[in-house]
């Protein structure tokens, strides 16, 4: 994998590039040394949840005043590159191109069945405020539901600028969040990240506040782990928590 990402990287403007292999959920990566660890956290969740609201094989190019972004989404990895103003597009056509099909041909053969990505669905909705009741519930053993209630909209508040998918949130008085009327109609996968991020962030918030015991979302939320695996709710949640670490 390295030496694939490396002869991208090689290429005249590119200034960084992330190769996430979704099977393993393993990512790759060769960035600037100003690249802080909290901002790399931040482009492999931007890469995630670009894969989730878009097709597979398919591409996107975003063009900046200072440069370029190129994402790549197929059934086995993703692939962000980031270049500068003055970035050789022909010659990274050429290199990427050659290099997603090694990739393809690399990847492709670890997976005997491919799975599609999971399109967020009305029930979905349901599920998460399901979710995030359950750990509230289980944080109401260590503080009171009031007490909660409050933790609860002031990460409402602190997030939803960067998650307006919280805006389909309500919080009620005994520390627990309804879904707004007809919300589930209007939600899409973004409403995962948000999901998971708030209850990440009031179980953080929390474990400040009081000794809890260890918080183990897959443990509290088990009815559920079937649906939530599928949208990627753990994987969110746990790369939340590592960055607050």
């Amino acid at each position: 994998m390295n030496k694939i990402i490396e002869a991208i990287r090689g290429v005249v403007g590119v200034s960084g590039v992330i190769l996430w292999e979704k099977r393993t959920n393993n990512f790759h990566k060769l960035l600037p040394a100003r690249f802080e660890e909290r901002m790399v956290d931040q482009l492999y969740r931007q890469l995630a949840r670009f894969c989730e609201i878009r097709d597979q094989n398919c591409g996107a190019v975003v063009r900046f005043q200072k440069g370029w972004l190129f994402l790549h989404n197929y059934n086995t990895f993703a692939l962000l590159v980031i270049g500068k103003a003055d970035l050789n597009t022909t010659t990274l056509n050429l290199v990427a191109k050659s290099s997603i099909s090694a990739l393809e041909s690399t990847l492709g053969s670890q997976v005997t069945a491919s799975s599609p990505l999971v399109k967020f669905l009305p029930e979905h909705a349901s599920a998460l405020v399901r979710a995030i009741n359950l750990s509230l519930g289980f944080l109401q053993a260590h503080v009171s539901r009031f007490e909660i209630a409050e933790l609860l909209r002031q990460a409402k508040s602190d997030l939803i600028a960067e998650l307006p998918s919280l805006k389909h949130f309500s919080v009620d008085a005994n520390g627990g969040v309804i879904l707004i009327k007809s919300a589930e109609k209007l939600m899409d996968i973004a409403a995962v990240e948000a999901a998971a991020r708030l209850v990440a962030t009031v179980a953080d918030r929390t474990k400040n506040r009081t000794a809890i015991a260890d918080f183990n979302i897959e443990k509290v939320t088990a009815p559920l782990r079937d649906t939530l695996t599928n949208l990627g709710f753990y994987r969110v949640f746990k790369e939340s928590l590592k960055t607050r670490a």
